[in-house]
């Protein structure tokens, strides 16, 4: 069964198993019976604040019992919830205010990791004109920049008036040069995809526990837990991603499904100091670093059972999930039966063969319904037969796609296209090369190759020599034009993880080479 809302979803679980282990954090540790009581509670608090049907509400918060239990909450009302990274900072949380027009903001003040009420105070007061009010999950009642504040606690009932075409929840895309979309997603989507991922992972079995360690305002979170609810199997969340901390919740708990980015494996793998893991029977990554493949074959060695995915805000994350013949090959089959992939020529829109590289373009009942406030946008997402331009390259290999990189970081060099990743695992093989990042640059009104590095603890990369190694190894227009060693490369962060800016590694590649002409 496919649930259509998630008021639906959340009672059929609490119907199957009303006193089973449901949700735990550093706080709280609920049955689905007390946790679905506190979801009713906290929709008759913002009920009793004004909040009603199509407005928006804005959660600012750390990964917690509360946070899932607010989305079902506002799911009840038919209000949407506005998920704001708690990486982002006031010009950034100012501008999802601003964009979404939230009236209610739902921040955690006792949070100790970020000064949440500093970086409300700085941001501007047109951005956040909108708002009348901030529910605080710790710290006193009062007020806040002339907003009141009033406690988060549950309080009285509200109608649920939940139906699936109702507008569910928000989340922002990475970003661009006019700040990042808000992807809207209905209920029905949210629900139905969360059904079957359900399936998809097997997470039905009665050993299944999930950990929730990527921050549920993204995607990527928000989809396993969802995922998990459905199920009705047990969730653990933390506040606050620990590599010591992830690994020994995995072993006391016997946790059997968690998630991450290639980053989150190195560091639980770090914690585990060599002792395999024999609980885990899933672990979904995306590849985020320079090293994922190193990172992904050490978790697969400690028995974490990697499986590369593919997902984004507007289809949902665990949107598929790779095969055991290529578990380690982000991409693979989509959880939902109902999704349709398509391989087409990005500029004709034609449909390519089998096994031929094109844009992967998408149907599926996790589909986004568009991005708030900017229908252009949202025009131009989609061909006129319905499919969803995903702007990543791919191609088709049964049982179902292989995603090779986004359309934008393909290189065209010499008349061929390369990816990026091709050149790099090459430099990572050279003395002192820690990590590679090549992208595109102009010389000479040609387009070449330009790497950046980054060094081995107490060594150096030589460029010299490295370029030397590259052209007696690599076809001459893969040959980049300078190996420049960076301390780090530059960094945003998402809510589905810490993304390398290749914009940025693009316009330095630029500067530089016309600094040499």
């Amino acid at each position: 069964m496919n649930f259509t809302h998630l008021s639906e979803l959340l009672a059929a679980t609490v119907a199957r198993a009303p006193h089973g282990r449901a949700i735990a954090d550093e706080r709280d540790a609920l049955d689905w019976s007390a946790f679905a009581a506190r979801v009713e509670g906290y929709a008759g608090l913002l009920t009793g604040h004004g909040v009603k049907a199509g407005d928006r509400v804005a959660l600012w918060l750390p990964n917690s019992a509360d946070y899932l239990a607010l989305v079902f909450a506002l799911a009840r009302l038919t209000a949407t919830a506005v998920h704001v990274n708690t990486r982002f900072r006031a010009t950034e949380v100012g501008y999802l205010l601003a964009r979404s027009q939230a009236s209610v903001l739902v921040t955690d003040f006792s949070f100790a990791p970020v000064d949440f009420a500093r970086i409300f105070g700085d941001i501007p007061t047109s951005d956040r004109a909108g708002l009348r009010l901030v529910v605080s999950r710790g710290g006193a009642e009062g007020e806040i920049a002339g907003l009141p504040v009033t406690a988060l606690r549950a309080e009285g009932a509200a109608a649920d008036v939940a139906y699936p075409d109702a507008p569910c929840l928000t989340f922002t895309t990475s970003g661009t040069t006019s700040g990042p979309k808000l992807v809207l997603h209905t209920q029905r989507s949210i629900a139905w995809h969360a059904s079957d991922v359900t399936r998809a992972l097997a997470m039905e079995a009665p050993e299944t526990r999930v950990l929730a360690a990527p921050p549920l305002c993204g995607t990527f979170g928000l989809a396993l837990a969802l995922a998990a609810v459905a199920a009705g199997a047990p969730i653990h969340t933390m506040g606050q991603f620990d590599g010591a901390r992830t690994e020994a919740l995995i072993r006391r708990h016997r946790i059997t499904h968690t998630a991450g980015g290639d980053d989150m494996l190195a560091r639980v793998c770090d914690a585990a100091a060599g002792k395999p893991f024999d609980s885990l029977v899933w672990t979904g990554y995306a590849s985020f670093t320079p090293n994922a493949v190193a990172h992904v074959a050490r978790a697969d060695a400690l028995g974490m059972r990697p499986r590369g995915l593919y997902g984004m805000s507007e289809v949902q994350a665990l949107f598929a999930h790779a095969p055991d013949a290529r578990r380690m090959v982000d991409g693979g089959a989509p959880a939902s039966p109902g999704a349709e992939i398509a391989i087409r020529d990005p500029g004709t829109g034609a449909d390519l063969p089998e096994g031929a590289d094109g844009e992967l373009c998408l149907k599926a009942p996790s589909l986004f319904a568009g991005y708030l406030g900017n229908e252009d946008a949202t025009r131009r997402a989609f061909w006129p037969d319905g499919f969803f331009r995903t702007g990543d390259l791919a191609a088709m290999v049964a049982p179902g796609f292989v995603y090779k990189m986004r359309l934008g970081d393909g290189l065209r060099l010499g008349g061929f296209l390369v990816a990026p990743e091709e050149i790099e695992g090459f430099l990572q093989k050279q003395p002192g090369v820690a990590g590679a990042q090549v992208v595109a640059a102009e010389r000479d009104r040609a387009r070449v190759a330009f790497a950046f590095v980054t060094a081995k603890p107490n060594e150096r990369p030589d460029e010299t020599r490295i370029i030397a190694a590259c052209k007696a190894s690599l076809a001459r227009y893969k040959v980049p034009a300078r190996v420049v060693t960076l301390d780090a490369f530059p960094v945003t962060e998402s809510p589905n993880g810490v993304k390398i800016q290749r914009a940025k590694l693009r316009d330095m590649a630029d500067a530089m080479l016309k600094g040499d002409a």
